[in-house]
């Protein structure tokens, strides 16, 4: 299946930009869902192996539609997938990046989501932060966050996938009961320079539309958020940084010439 279309519109390319996530709610069959509702381990590894798993999940039309508009064509699909089960209650997880979060304003890596189970607020959902993508950090130094204005909670239907920016915030929510809960997460990645070639109305290249301010962002983060969105539109669009692009932030406050013009 390489001859995938892409889904996506230069509006939700731009929604995607700023919040780090899409969510595809209740779209695997129930019979894969029932099949992948207990496996963990080698059982899901093997499962997630079979053409069943890759046909109705990993390249299911509307995951690999957002795939294919967000990393571009001939995208890397997942060997296989690992399920996170959750059973007993426990406290929840600290907030974290996952392992070595890239760095920069493209978009590389696309880390999903999938729950074979309806995930309800007391099973401790998933819990991820829209806009923290852009906030890189060593993981240890947000741990000790408890819950922040904005964040949202993944509580979802069966057969439900979120795709969601590597470098996204997440944790596991508090889990109260006993019922067990699995996530199977797998990833893909880019293998093409972008070029803007998802769904477009026209090929006159839109400017970034401004999104509402992440709740938890003051308006000078808000501005910063605003910066970094466009960066990685123009990167998604495959227009190159100029000179100006280079010289921003601060540059818009403080005066400044060539210094073709200084004079000695």
């Amino acid at each position: 299946m390489t001859d995938i279309k892409p889904t996506m519109t230069d509006e939700q390319v731009m929604q995607f930009i700023a919040d780090g996530y899409i969510v595809l709610e209740g779209i695997i069959p129930d019979e894969i869902n029932r099949q992948c509702e207990f496996l963990s381990g080698g059982r899901l590894t093997d499962f997630s192996r079979t053409d069943t798993f890759q046909n109705k999940v990993f390249l299911h039309p509307e995951v690999a539609g957002v795939i294919r508009s967000l990393l571009g064509p001939d995208f890397l699909v997942p060997v296989n997938a690992h399920n996170h089960l959750y059973e007993q209650p426990h406290r929840g997880q600290t907030w974290h990046t996952d392992g070595l979060t890239e760095q920069g304003y493209g978009i590389y890596h696309l880390q999903c989501y999938y729950y074979p189970q309806s995930v309800q607020i007391e099973d401790g959902p998933t819990m991820i932060l829209p806009g923290s993508q852009f906030r890189l950090v060593d993981r240890e130094a947000i741990a000790h966050y408890g819950d922040i204005f904005g964040q949202k909670s993944l509580t979802v239907p069966a057969g439900t996938v979120a795709l969601t920016r590597y470098g996204i915030w997440h944790k596991a929510g508090p889990k109260l009961n006993n019922r067990r809960r699995g996530m199977i997460k797998f990833s893909y990645f880019r293998t093409a320079e972008p070029t803007r070639d998802w769904l477009i109305d026209s090929n006159d290249l839109p400017e970034f539309v401004h999104q509402p301010r992440q709740a938890y962002a003051t308006e000078v983060e808000s501005y910063r958020d605003i910066s970094r969105c466009k960066r990685t539109w123009r990167w998604m669009c495959g227009q190159k940084d100029t000179p100006s692009d280079i010289a921003h932030g601060a540059k818009i406050f403080v005066k400044a010439r060539p210094l073709k013009e200084a004079k000695g």
